[in-house]
This record gives C-alpha cells, sequence and structure tokens, in this order.
C-alpha cells in the first residue's frame, strides 16, 4: 500500500526529530540539485534507518515505523493494522514537505535554537578539572549547564515541531 499525505508528513517528521540541526543544513540548501549532492555526502556510504512507533492521537497510533535514508531519498514503512504501507521519497520531495510550513519566522527560530545548541554544546567541560573538587562541578557547572541543555533542547523541539508538525495539529508557539 502507498503512503498518505499523513504519511509522509509524519516520514518527514521522524526523519529530522532527533536532530534539528539536520534539518537546518536541509533548509540551508540552495536548490534541488543541492538535494541530491547533500544526500549522497551524508547517507552515500549505505543506509541509515531508525525504528519507531505512532503516537497517541497520530494515525494508526501504537503502530511500528521505519525510515532507512540512503543517497537518493527516504524510505518509510508504516506497520499498519491493514497491512504495510511504505514509500520512496526523493529529497526534493522532503523539501517539498519541509518548504510548505516554512516562513522567515520558523526558520530564525530554528537557526537560533541549533546555534544555541551547537556553542553549548561546544562549552562543555567533561570533568571537574577547574573545581576545585568533583561535587563543586556537579553544583557549579554540570546542573546549571544541564538545566541549559534542556531549555535550548526544549526550544530546538519548538522549532522542529513548527516546520514538521505533528498530524494532529497542536497549537504553535509562533
Amino acid at each position: 500500500m502507498k503512503l498518505s499525505e499523513d504519511d509522509l508528513q509524519l516520514a518527514v517528521r521522524d526523519f529530522f526529530s532527533a536532530d534539528p540541526a539536520l534539518l537546518l543544513d536541509f533548509v540551508d540548501l540552495p536548490a534541488l540539485p543541492a538535494c541530491y549532492r547533500w544526500g549522497r555526502e551524508r547517507f552515500g556510504g549505505g543506509e541509515h534507518a531508525r525504528d519507531g512507533r505512532r503516537l497517541p492521537g497520530e494515525p494508526d497510533a501504537g503502530c511500528a515505523t521505519r525510515w532507512s535514508a540512503a543517497a537518493d531519498g527516504l524510505r518509510y514503512a508504516v506497520d499498519a493494522t491493514g497491512g504495510v504501507r511504505s514509500g520512496f521519497l526523493y529529497w526534493p520531495d522532503v523539501r517539498r514537505v519541509v518548504n510548505s510550513r516554512l516562513t522567515p519566522v520558523r526558520y530564525g527560530a530554528l537557526r537560533a535554537a541549533v546555534e544555541a545548541a551547537r556553542a553549548h554544546r561546544a562549552a562543555y567541560l567533561p570533568g571537574p578539572a577547574p573545581f576545585r573538587t568533583p561535587d563543586a562541578w556537579e553544583l557549579h557547572f554540570r546542573r546549571p549547564w544541564a538545566q541549559r541543555a534542556y531549555e535550548i533542547n526544549r526550544a530546538a523541539a519548538a522549532a522542529l515541531d513548527a516546520l514538521c508538525p505533528p498530524v494532529q495539529a497542536q497549537p504553535f508557539l509562533f
């Protein structure tokens, strides 16, 4: 069976949900030929796959899903109760789904969240070296760092939801 429009939207959402920076890199591509070049550079060495389940409120809630990315596109399958639905989305198809919701405000929110996450990760200190004790490092660095990382990840998730929303619409922040 073929994928429905809801399946296409959820395929794109599932693909980018693990890494909003990947979505930003994809959105920044200048034209369609660049999509194929991007796919070859990222996924040319073989397929990259991930399994998941549909969430409550989504079509076919609880059903298993699987996407696998290759150099020329994305394969998505839903193991629904009525049978397996699967299909292949070429990178321009993925671009069409993403660009249908792209606005300057949403793009700006995504860029700000991804840049903040990159800068925050670069500032991480893996151990208590500049601190007197491991407890001081935990109290004065790791806990505040983890709290800030959580806030940044929430902002990135909100930006991702605005560009690749769930099929059951949630209220948007912007």
